[in-house]
């Protein structure tokens, strides 16, 4: 059951308008704010299988490919933890990925012990080709707010991304 205020429009369509006075009204849009993150979040996952799909990689392997397109170089170790995968897990995932010429293993600049792994040359290409039109609809979404909201939203999502981190750290 949906428990969204009567006027308020389903997920994705238009603008909300939660009414009430100020106090119930921001315990309204926490409500909306929770239902309709956790529904970007299955949007999100459903994206991510399209795409994966599009690719002829299978989820995990695109997750991976999408962490090091956003994120750079990184250790399998610190792939494991970003991806909660174990290493030999990963191990296989980085195989798969370098088998189709799409990242490549590395000395560690600091720790020559140490591997990383990057993504090949040319191998950024996979993103646009999984998701035509992508952004184009972001820019056209973006382009309704100012640069301030932007930056509000920037702030947000950064800190939520941190909030996220702590939620998802390994139980002691």
């Amino acid at each position: 059951m949906d428990a969204r205020p009567a006027d308020t429009p389903s997920p994705g369509v238009g603008t909300r308008r939660v009414p009430g006075p100020p106090s119930s009204r921001r315990a309204d849009l926490y409500d909306v704010l929770q239902d309709d993150g956790q529904m970007l979040a299955v949007r999100l996952i459903r994206l991510l299988h399209r795409m994966a799909e599009r690719s002829g990689m299978n989820p995990t392997d695109f997750q991976c490919y999408t962490l090091l397109r956003v994120s750079g170089p990184m250790t399998p170790g610190e792939i494991a933890d970003s991806l909660c995968l174990s290493t030999g897990s990963v191990t296989g995932v980085i195989d798969r990925l370098e088998a189709h010429g799409l990242v490549e293993r590395a000395r560690h600049t600091g720790d020559r012990r140490k591997v990383t792994v990057q993504l090949a040359e040319g191998a950024d290409r996979i993103a646009s080709e999984t998701a035509p039109g992508m952004r184009h609809a972001m820019t056209a979404l973006h382009d309704d707010y100012s640069v301030e909201e932007l930056a509000t939203i920037v702030g947000w999502l950064d800190r939520l991304g941190g909030v996220l981190d702590l939620l998802t750290e390994p139980r002691s």
